[in-house]
């Protein structure tokens, strides 16, 4: 993603071809309509960086002047001069914006920026499509880590193809590509996230625009053929910019139409480029491609601190706003940063000093980032705010119904080799109930311990997490192949094996937006998503009916349209009072979201044996408000999970569901109340 432009024929196209890279990754993020795929933007950028350098490298090696410390000399007066202002710049915007959780986190980014592993620690921490990459100012650079993972080995590979192989580097380069792709394919299937962040999944894309800087494949004589190359191979960037959205299977085969795209337009622009390349040499395209690893930079820090104090839409004169500073900020890094370090003006122009200069820059952020890591994100910056925020909410780590959820996951994991599910309601009772479903369904174990203690009954705790809904024979696209099928199975398998289960509860985050694939082969035709889960659910009930079981459908709570816990901080840490309605869906919107399963459940629930609890109904008021705080306390702990007070909330709406099964004997008189009591 930098301006490359050393030891080679200067292509003004190619800066054009970067305008229209960095574009896309800037509209996407900024949730620009149309532009849901922008995200190719970086394998475009993959392509060209791996053209470019593979290009400076083999005239270095030809003209025998190649060493590798001027190839990292290079690299360090290219990425540190922009890239380190903006580590800065978010640590002390985070500083004083971060709840103290964040702010650790960040100062965890901040030490793996720099030593350049942010990709293997955001592959660690979580999802780029998530939207917890609100809170990731350093989020973008995991493509950066990419880029300088490649090059730690590329140039010695250059060097000894050149040396013992006689420079053959095509079956080499081609060989590695091709085995990168296959593993990438294979790793968007089975672990997707990983295949987006890691280097094996994308050092492929780099390779492609290697093959092309070899000059081994043809290029056209005839302008005609040139233009035609370009523009199919424009229009394949174009295909994956407007028609790939957060939920294509990427990167992957879905990766080949841009990467594809991107070497057709550089390989057509080889000694003279046609029309298209002479759009792209236009200056104000030029002007952006030569800013875009600044504008790269600086565009998604800008957009986290404005969106993380703005709790909805950003209207189209903010947004306009928002990028407009984004792009001046990048103007000036670019005038005022990038280019007097790269002319030698500033930097040592010796290079062991400009090592020793660039080691202590990185001691000094590393040490910066671990600081604030170790002291927990620092909340002493602003203590009342913290502690007006930890009064009324808790963290997952710290609400005891979520304590012990990692462990439960491990062990029903091996469901069906023997592990043995947490136990959930009164102490030495008969187990006759189990929750089955997603981490939707653990924020509601305490709301089933208090109903079941009270009728003197216990039940198993099936909650996986991981939006692995109970979906017989369903896979959410991107998790390992038939897992998920295999663990449903599973607890249908553990159901059958203990009689003693009278009731099966089904919870989950049914309005999740994850598209499926039927594994069992036995629905054909081209279902959409809706109806893949009603296929897969339909397939459980019939299922555990058939096993003599009463199945209970819980209807998914409200979803909050941001995290509650930042929207404290922030409302505290510029001393307003939290009114929560900006962040709370209306009861409408509750509606529209779950139309589709609140009149699926109500159908099902015609059914002898099934029945239907309606979370919604006491999460909302008489005024039809969502409950998200009540009596100075959190009812939900995150923006789609209830906290213990708010499980214990709902608690009163599964009395019916024990009432029918509770043993006289053991039955607690205990008295039940809709009211929440502190």
């Amino acid at each position: 993603m930098n301006n490359k432009r050393d030891h080679m024929t200067y292509r003004k196209d190619i800066d054009g071809l970067r305008a229209v890279a960095v574009l896309a990754v800037v509209l996407y993020h900024a949730g620009i309509p149309g532009f849901s795929g922008g995200y190719v933007g970086v394998d475009v950028f993959f392509v060209i960086s791996g053209f470019l350098i593979t290009s400076i490298i083999l005239k270095d090696i030809h003209a025998s002047r190649f060493s590798v410390a001027l190839f990292y000399e290079r690299r360090i007066r290219r990425i540190f001069p922009a890239l380190f202002p903006v580590i800065f710049c978010s640590m002390v915007a985070g500083g004083m914006l971060f709840y103290s959780d964040s702010y650790r986190d960040f100062g965890t980014s901040m030490m793996a920026t720099t030593l350049f592993t942010s990709n293997i620690l955001f592959w660690k921490e979580a999802d780029y499509f998530a939207a917890s990459a609100l809170t990731k100012p350093l989020l973008h650079t995991w493509s950066l880590s990419v880029e300088e993972q490649f090059y730690i080995f590329f140039p010695l590979l250059l060097a000894a193809i050149h040396r013992f192989l006689k420079g053959r580097y095509l079956p080499v380069i081609l060989s590695l590509a091709v085995l990168s792709f296959l593993i990438g394919v294979y790793s968007t299937q089975m672990f997707r996230v990983a295949a987006f962040y890691l280097l094996p999944t994308r050092a492929w894309e780099l390779l492609a625009g290697s093959v092309i800087s070899l000059g081994i494949i043809p290029v056209p004589k005839r302008m005609a053929w040139k233009n035609l190359e370009s523009i199919i191979g424009f229009g394949l960037v174009l295909s994956g910019i407007f028609m790939y959205d957060d939920l294509t299977l990427f990167p992957g085969v879905a990766a080949l139409a841009p990467v594809a795209g991107t070497t057709m337009i550089i390989h057509s622009g080889i000694d003279t480029g046609g029309f298209l390349h002479r759009i792209f040499s236009f200056r104000p395209m030029v002007f952006i491609g030569l800013i875009s690893y600044s504008l790269y930079l600086w565009h998604w820090p800008i957009l986290v601190f404005v969106k993380y104090t703005v709790f909805r839409d950003l209207t189209v004169g903010e947004i306009a706003l928002m990028l407009l500073a984004i792009f001046i900020a990048a103007s000036a890094s670019y005038l005022f940063v990038e280019q007097p370090f790269r002319r030698g003006k500033t930097l040592p122009a010796d290079r062991k000093q400009l090592f020793g200069l660039a080691l202590l820059i990185m001691a000094a952020t590393t040490s910066a980032g671990f600081f604030i890591r170790y002291q927990n994100g620092m909340p002493y910056r602003y203590p009342e705010a913290e502690l007006k925020t930890d009064s009324i909410i808790q963290n997952m780590s710290t609400d005891p119904q979520w304590l012990n959820f990692d462990a439960n996951i491990r062990e029903i994991e091996k469901l069906d080799n023997g592990g043995v599910p947490a136990v959930i309601g009164a102490e030495n009772t008969p187990r006759v109930f189990v929750l089955w479903g997603d981490s939707h369904a653990k924020s509601l174990v305490t709301a089933l311990s208090e109903s079941a203690r009270s009728f003197g009954v216990s039940g198993y705790d099936i909650a996986i997490g991981n939006v692995i809904r109970p979906l017989l024979g369903m896979e959410t696209n991107g998790s390992p192949t038939g897992t998920e099928a295999r663990f449903n199975q599973s607890v249908i398998d553990f159901v059958k094996a203990h009689p003693e289960i009278k009731v099966v509860i089904l919870a989950g985050y049914w309005t999740a937006n994850r598209r499926l694939s039927d594994v069992s082969g036995k629905y054909h035709g081209a279902p959409s998503t809706e109806q893949l889960m009603e296929t897969g659910l339909v397939r459980t009930v019939d299922a555990l009916l058939a096993l003599g079981r009463q199945v209970v459908l819980v209807n998914d709570l409200p979803i909050l349209k941001d995290d509650p816990r930042r929207f404290l901080y922030v409302a505290f840490r510029f001393n307003h009072e939290p009114d929560f309605s900006p962040i709370a869906p209306s009861f409408e919107d509750y509606q529209h979201t779950n139309r589709y399963f609140l009149t699926l459940f109500d159908t099902l629930a015609m059914r002898p044996g099934v029945k239907v609890v309606r979370l919604e109904s006491m999460l909302y008021d008489k005024n039809q408000r969502l409950m998200v705080m009540r009596q100075g306390a959190s009812l939900y702990v995150d923006d789609d999970h209830l906290s213990t007070i708010g499980s214990k909330y709902v608690s009163p709406l599964f009395d019916p569901v024990f009432r029918g099964i509770a043993f006289p004997s053991t039955t607690l008189h205990t008295k039940r109340t809709s009211n929440l009591e502190l």
